[in-house]
């Protein structure tokens, strides 16, 4: 019975690494997309949020059930309810990458905005595979160096609303267009912070 609970406990951190693979591919989308300007490659992440959703919920429902079938010891039971939270995340991933897509379909970005969203993309890409990584292998360093990372996030959110408020008040954008992309950098900005969330989580186990 205790053998069949660790395979369980296993697929739990299969899920969630596949989870976090479909979030790595949304960023290399967004970096094909930054270069191709190929409105099909935001299609392709809109696809993937479904994936990931379907793969949370996927998560959410086998955590649920090995706890109340399982009746786990209290490390076992820690990483479930991280497994939990994980996945709530993950459901918020998504749906940033969907809000990211659509503002990139409407709007179109300057070299000087691409050069932002090319460091973001960057820098979270990494968290996202540092921080599964930590929470998989309980590795807290790797946590922490994780969610330092998001320092960088934010101070690039910073300088690229500056940007773009110059560049509204030299009238090269509209005040919509200027809202409008406000978001585009805040949703980056949150998914950083989701990403942190999962170090984290990490750090609780």
């Amino acid at each position: 019975m205790r053998e069949r609970f660790k395979e369980d406990l296993e697929q739990v951190k299969s899920i969630s690494k596949e989870i976090m693979a479909y979030v790595s591919s949304s960023y290399d989308k967004l970096s094909q997309y930054i270069e191709k300007s190929d409105e099909a490659i935001l299609k392709d992440i809109l696809d993937i949020k479904e994936d990931i959703r379907r793969k949370a919920t996927s998560l959410e429902r086998l955590s649920y059930e090995l706890m109340a079938l399982q009746q786990p010891v209290a490390k076992d039971l820690k990483l479930l309810q991280m497994a939990m939270k994980l996945a709530s995340s993950y459901k918020r991933i998504g749906g940033h990458f969907e809000q990211i897509s659509l503002i990139l379909m409407d709007y179109s970005l300057n070299e000087s905005e691409k050069d932002y969203v090319n460091k973001l993309i960057e820098n979270e890409k990494k968290m996202a595979i540092d921080s599964i990584d930590s929470f998989i292998k309980i590795d807290k360093d790797l946590a922490r160096k994780t969610i330092e990372a998001d320092k960088i996030n934010n101070d690039l959110f910073k300088e690229a609303v500056e940007f773009i408020a110059r560049e509204n008040k030299n009238d090269l954008i509209s005040p919509v267009e200027l809202a409008e992309k406000v978001l585009l950098y805040k949703y980056f900005e949150r998914l950083g912070d989701r990403l942190a969330r999962v170090g984290d989580l990490a750090t609780r186990l």
